[in-house]
């Protein structure tokens, strides 16, 4: 075997054994509703819930779970001492709990985010809108899901 010709084979399986163990740990690395929104809530001084600072707009029946569209829009002063740091979307009984999170800084103008998600079944949408001085205001909505999204 050339030099040439045993590196290029032992650079393809290098590659497929590390994308093996990316996979892997996808598939095994379920986080349940519980632990995604305690990691979410970490550090809150106070939670508002079903709180009307947060305009969510999802449907309440999808014929798919792959491409469920999902609008947040926050009501809060985006402001040098008081805006919104994150925005997270968290599904009920998806596999992985945790479906987005999106990060904001004073700068930003509003605090919004439109995405599309997958759900798995029928299960509750959980937004969240935390903070920079530890307030987390909470969001949410029921979706009707006759095909899964998720495998």
């Amino acid at each position: 075997m050339k030099r040439r010709e045993f590196l290029k084979k032992s650079s393809i399986a290098a590659l497929s054994l590390a994308a093996v163990d990316i996979c892997a740990k996808n598939v095994s690395g379920k986080i349940d509703f519980e632990e995604a929104y305690e990691d979410a809530v970490k550090g809150a001084k106070k939670i508002y819930k079903n709180s009307k600072k947060i305009k969510l707009k999802i449907p309440k029946d999808v014929k798919s779970g792959l491409v469920v569209p999902v609008e947040v829009d926050i009501d809060y002063p985006m402001e040098g001492d008081r805006y919104i740091e994150h925005i997270y979307i968290l599904a009920t009984k998806n596999p992985v709990a945790n479906i987005v999170k999106a990060n904001y800084t004073f700068i930003n103008a509003k605090a919004y985010l439109f995405v599309n998600i997958k759900l798995s079944e029928t299960q509750e949408v959980v937004v969240l809108a935390k903070s920079n001085i530890g307030e987390i205001f909470e969001k949410r909505k029921r979706v009707k899901v006759a095909i899964s999204g998720c495998s």
